[in-house]
C-alpha cells in the first residue's frame, strides 16, 4: 500500500501572508499544510495585536501552521497559548533561519551550536505550552555535524514534527542540499521527519524520492513559488494547460486585489514584484520576464508586463530548474 504523500508550503517572509495563502488555496491548492511566515518580538507579557494580524481571526481556507523565531521560552509559551486560544493546534519553532543578522542573536540556525540552551528551553516550553510544537531546522549553523548534538535533545521532547533542511546556516541557500545526510538522520529522529530543500521541479522531486525511499512528508518552497502547480505534478494530478492558465490568472487577480489594499503605489508594486521574483519562472524566458516586471515603475507598466507575460508559453522543467538555481547563486 502506497504511503500518503503530505505536502507543505514553506513560509516566505514578505510573500506568503494570509492573502497569498487564501488565494493559493482557493485557486491553486495541492498542499496539505501552509506555513505562515515567522513572527518575532512578541514579548513575554502580552502579544500585541499587530503581531497577530496575519493569523487572527482564524479564517483560513487551508490548514495553516504559524511559526515563531525566538530564543525566549517565555515568548514561545505566550504566543503558543495565545494561538491555541484562537483555534490553532501547532506552532512551529524556526531553528533554521540562516541569515547572520538573526543567527548572531542565537536565533534561527544561530541556536544550533548551543544544544544545552535548546534543552533548557524545550523543557520549559513543553511543560507549559498548550499547543503542539514542531521544529524547522538545519544540519547546523557553522558545521553539519552540529546536528549530532541536536537530535538527541529534540528526541527527548514530545514534538509533533521535525522539518529538516539539509544545509548549514552558513551555506544560506548556496551549494547543494544534502539528501544523504537527511537519509542518515531518518533513523536517528523519533519524530515524523519532513524533507525541505531544493525541490526545484518535478524532476528533482522524483530524484529525491529515489534517494529517500519511503519518505512521505515534503516541504517544497521556492519550487512552488516558481511553479504554483508543482504540488499537483507531485501528486500526478497536473491540470491541463488551459486549466492552469485560467487558475493562475484568477490567483494573480486575487493577489492584485490584496495589493490594492496596501497603502501607497510603491508598496503595492513592491509586494507584487516579490511574488513575480519567483513566479517569472513559470514562463519561457524567465529571466526576461523577471526583468520586465522588475523594471515596471507604475501600475500601468506593471499591468502591461503581466498581460504580456500571461500570453507567453509556460516554461519547461529544465528552465524551471535553471531559474531556481539562478535565484540562489
Amino acid at each position: 500500500m502506497e504511503t500518503k504523500t503530505t505536502l507543505s508550503l514553506a513560509p516566505f517572509r514578505g510573500i506568503t501572508n494570509r492573502a497569498f495563502r487564501n488565494a493559493f488555496s482557493r485557486h491553486i491548492g495541492g498542499c496539505d499544510l501552509l506555513y505562515a511566515p515567522f513572527i518575532s518580538g512578541t514579548g513575554t507579557k502580552k502579544v500585541h495585536p499587530d503581531k497577530l494580524r496575519d493569523l487572527i481571526p482564524f479564517n483560513h481556507r487551508a490548514t495553516v501552521i504559524p511559526q515563531i523565531l525566538s530564543n525566549s521560552a517565555e515568548e514561545i509559551i505566550l504566543l503558543g497559548n495565545t494561538l491555541s486560544d484562537h483555534g490553532y493546534r501547532t506552532l512551529n519553532w524556526n531553528l533554521g533561519c540562516p541569515f547572520s543578522r538573526i543567527a548572531h542573536k542565537k536565533k534561527g540556525s544561530g541556536m544550533l551550536p548551543y544544544p544545552e540552551l535548546l534543552d533548557r528551553m524545550l523543557d520549559k516550553i513543553c511543560g507549559q505550552v498548550h499547543i503542539g510544537i514542531s521544529v524547522k531546522t538545519r544540519l547546523g549553523h557553522q558545521h553539519p555535524d552540529e546536528i549530532s548534538k541536536i537530535w538527541p535533545v529534540l528526541n527527548r521532547y514530545p514534538l509533533e514534527e521535525i522539518i529538516l533542511h539539509p544545509r548549514t546556516g552558513k551555506q544560506l541557500y548556496r551549494g547543494q542540499a544534502d539528501p544523504a545526510a537527511f537519509a542518515a538522520l531518518r533513523k536517528a529522529f523519533r519524530h515524523p521527519l519532513t524533507y525541505n530543500g531544493d525541490i526545484a521541479n518535478i524532476s528533482v522531486f522524483h530524484k529525491l524520492r529515489e534517494l529517500l525511499p519511503g519518505q512521505s512528508s515534503w516541504m517544497p518552497g521556492r519550487g512552488i513559488l516558481i511553479d504554483p502547480f508543482l504540488a499537483h505534478a507531485i501528486r500526478n494530478a497536473l491540470p491541463d494547460e488551459k486549466n492552469r492558465r485560467s487558475r493562475l490568472a484568477d490567483f494573480h487577480r486575487e493577489l492584485q486585489e490584496h495589493a490594492a489594499s496596501i497603502p501607497g503605489e510603491s508598496k503595492q508594486l513592491g509586494w507584487m514584484k516579490a511574488v513575480w521574483h519567483y513566479l517569472a519562472g513559470s514562463f519561457e524566458n524567465s529571466a526576461g520576464v523577471s526583468e520586465r516586471i522588475k523594471q515596471s515603475r507604475n501600475r500601468q507598466a506593471f499591468q502591461a508586463a503581466v498581460e504580456y507575460t500571461f500570453q507567453q508559453p509556460f516554461s519547461g522543467e529544465a528552465e524551471k530548474e535553471s531559474y531556481f538555481k539562478s535565484l540562489t547563486r
